[in-house]
């Protein structure tokens, strides 16, 4: 598959690698493949489709499902999805649907569809071990526990957020043991990721370290 075009970015959760895949595509010019939103759209498919059960794991009601991106809409049977996929019930639900190994399956395949199309930037917890390993670019991010625990919590408000710091740190540290320990897919960076510690750095600092390092690839693949 040709992966030239691909950067993975992959880390734990609150390492911010959305908001940095996103800011990072808009100044390539690439598109930014937003994997989660992929998960939420079979998700709305399989709430609307009744929430039978063994739907997730059968094939051919997962390739009949027509999820693609747009223009930067995330589309499911044809129709913007962007809004409805963000809904309480979609997100009480996505985790039960991206456990699925079908799922993971079918839309491994769509985002590799999808990237061979175009170049892309793609976030996410096994993009440069699973998803393509054979990307270009593979990034992995990490910050000290603590220190994500509180971009979390200043970003959902802070002394306003419904849970403490605490809490937060509790969730995030709980998250990472699952997400570290599933037999399927498993956090880890991948053995040749370019590893970016963000403790000390801003948010447009982490960005333009990734840019640097992306175009100094492009520029020896030329």
């Amino acid at each position: 598959m040709a992966t030239t075009k691909v950067i993975a970015i992959d880390g734990p959760s609150g390492v911010g690698k959305s908001t940095v895949a996103k800011a990072l595509a808009k100044r390539l010019n690439w598109t930014y493949l937003d994997t989660g939103a992929t998960y939420r759209a079979v998700t709305l498919a399989w709430l609307e489709a009744g929430r039978e059960t063994s739907l997730p794991t059968q094939g051919a009601w997962l390739r009949q499902l027509a999820v693609d991106f747009q223009a930067g809409d995330i589309l499911l049977q044809g129709r913007v999805v962007n809004d409805a996929i963000r809904s309480a019930e979609v997100t009480a639900n996505a985790s039960f649907i991206s456990a699925q190994a079908a799922v993971r399956t079918f839309l491994t395949d769509l985002q590799r569809r999808i990237a061979g199309e175009r170049p892309c930037v793609l976030d996410g917890r096994d993009i440069g071990t699973v998803v393509f390993p054979k990307a270009f670019l593979k990034v992995f991010l990490t910050a000290d526990d603590a220190v994500r625990a509180e971009r979390r919590w200043r970003q959902v408000g802070a002394e306003q957020a419904d849970e403490s710091l605490d809490e937060i740190l509790k969730a995030l540290k709980e998250r990472d043991r699952k997400d570290s320990t599933r037999e399927l897919a498993p956090l880890k960076p991948a053995e040749d990721a370019w590893r970016l510690a963000t403790d000390n750095l801003s948010q447009a600092e982490v960005i333009d370290a990734i840019e640097t390092e992306a175009r100094r690839r492009l520029s020896d693949e030329a």
